[in-house]
């Protein structure tokens, strides 16, 4: 117990690396998964344009002046606009329909988060076999857990 102690005492201590706000603003990303309701561009006499991609939500109930759906808005590039009328044309997506959008996380206007869109493609839900290479985690299951709870091909809407 004594060399244990001595080990934990005379090991240094880890460095502190310096905060560099820029750069940890610039790699923040989520993931959305949601109904896309809308792609919308947009072109400015100068040379500005740019789009959007127009996700739906139930509403959660905190804002009365909200009834149906709420809407957020990721902005997309240009190009990506052109990009999904094509998949759209071709029959390959579908709108409304569910997608996952990959979006960089930056500062907007007011101190608010604005969402860039860096790649969008068709949601596809997860299946209920894991593929060998692929790492599950929870309870294996047993004659106890088997409701549909824990049947991730059964929801409980």
């Amino acid at each position: 117990m004594a060399e244990l102690n001595q080990t934990a005492t005379t090991a240094p201590a880890p460095a502190l690396m310096p905060l560099d706000q820029d750069a940890f603003l610039s790699n923040m990303q989520t993931t959305v998964i949601g109904n896309v309701v809308s792609i919308t561009k947009y072109e400015i006499e100068g040379g500005a344009n740019g789009g959007s991609i127009w996700v739906s939500k139930p509403t959660s109930g905190r804002n009365p002046n909200v009834l149906g759906e709420e809407l957020i808005k990721i902005n997309i590039p240009f190009a990506m606009f052109d990009q999904q009328r094509q998949k759209l044309e071709a029959k390959e997506i579908t709108i409304p329909g569910y997608f996952e959008i990959l979006a960089e996380i930056d500062m907007g206007g007011q101190n608010r988060a604005k969402l860039t869109a860096l790649s969008i493609r068709k949601y596809v839900p997860p299946t209920a076999s894991a593929p060998a290479n692929t790492t599950t985690t929870g309870p294996a299951p047993t004659t106890a857990n088997t409701g549909t709870a824990n049947d991730p091909t059964k929801t409980n809407r």
